[in-house]
């Protein structure tokens, strides 16, 4: 028996079904891919690099070129939750009531929040010259940050602070507290290793109880770290910071807002203290939590000839 021959209008319904079941398979190709996309497992990396990531040798150790650091930092997306960190025991956002801070009548900073007390304190380099320290204890300076030294802004030489020495020796014989800082120019963590080393070298001989501080700081389009990376930033300040916790020391790192929201992740460097400086103002306005505020550049302190920084140094009890 031969089969019926379709009519042209069985013909017709047929060809249109095909087109509708191609049109429902090419619309769920997209729908499909995402679920794919989404589907993939994304490795997330967080806080410290890991042992596959070790930080390179020393200028001193090896001349071999440093691998790059864009392996050694995490990348996190800024919406992600922030963490407390075990080791500084405190949260990263702005603890503090802003309507206890005040200022005597010289301008010198207290707050009286619960749970902290305050020191007063300056930061001096050479560029304060000659330091008759004990007339600086006298007028109720507590503790200095001292610069050790510095690594030139073109060149990348180090070179130690004209009056590093002197300054150290005077205030500590003055009672005063000592804490330093180096001006960082580092721009890969083999470079933040070798200013490690040359700073524990310097302070070796000294009774420093107060931070020793990464200082990095970009100045102009002229300076070697211009156009450096959040993540190369982020590799340089942890190597250092390391380097300065494992001999024993407390780091620290400098910011002022520019830094600290332009070039820092601070969420991935919350386990070290933070110096932030804002003039001009009756309080902090940085929205992360910090240890010490530089208040000033035009303070004045017995036995110091100009301005100088002064900081309050707001301790947590």
């Amino acid at each position: 028996m031969k089969p019926t021959k379709p009519t042209k209008g069985k013909k017709k319904a047929s060809r249109r079904a095909q087109r509708k079941r191609l049109y429902i398979a090419l619309a769920c190709i997209p729908l499909v891919l995402l679920v794919l996309a989404f589907a993939t497992p994304q490795k997330v990396v967080r806080g410290t690099p890991t042992a596959t990531e070790a930080p390179a040798p020393s200028a001193a150790a090896s001349a071999t070129p440093a691998p790059t650091e864009e392996a050694a930092v995490p990348r996190l997306s800024l919406s992600a939750a922030p963490e407390a960190t075990a080791l500084s025991e405190r949260s990263i956002y702005y603890p503090f009531d802003r309507s206890l801070f005040t200022a005597d009548s010289r301008g010198r900073i207290s707050y009286s929040g619960e749970g902290y007390r305050c020191m007063t304190g300056i930061d001096v380099s050479e560029h304060q010259y000659d330091i008759d320290w004990q007339k600086v204890a006298a007028d109720g300076i507590e503790f200095a940050i001292i610069r050790t030294g510095y690594r030139g802004y073109t060149s990348g030489g180090l070179y130690e602070d004209k009056y590093f020495r002197q300054n150290m020796e005077g205030a500590l014989a003055a009672g005063i507290k000592v804490g330093v800082y180096f001006f960082s120019q580092a721009t890969s963590r083999r470079e933040a290793h070798e200013e490690a080393a040359y700073v524990l070298e310097q302070i070796k001989e000294y009774d420093v109880t107060m931070p020793v501080v990464f200082d990095m700081e970009i100045l102009g389009t002229d300076y070697r770290t211009y156009n450096m990376s959040r993540r190369t930033l982020y590799g340089a300040t942890r190597a250092f910071c390391e380097d300065i916790r494992a001999a024993g020391y407390e780091p620290m790192i400098y910011m002022t807002q520019y830094l600290g929201y332009q070039k820092y992740t601070l969420r991935e460097l919350t386990d070290y203290g933070f110096w932030f400086a804002e003039y001009y103002v009756d309080y902090p306005s940085f929205v992360y939590d910090i240890d010490i505020w530089q208040y000033s550049d035009t303070g004045s302190v017995s036995g110091i000839s100009g301005n100088v920084d002064m900081d309050v140094y707001l301790i947590k009890e």
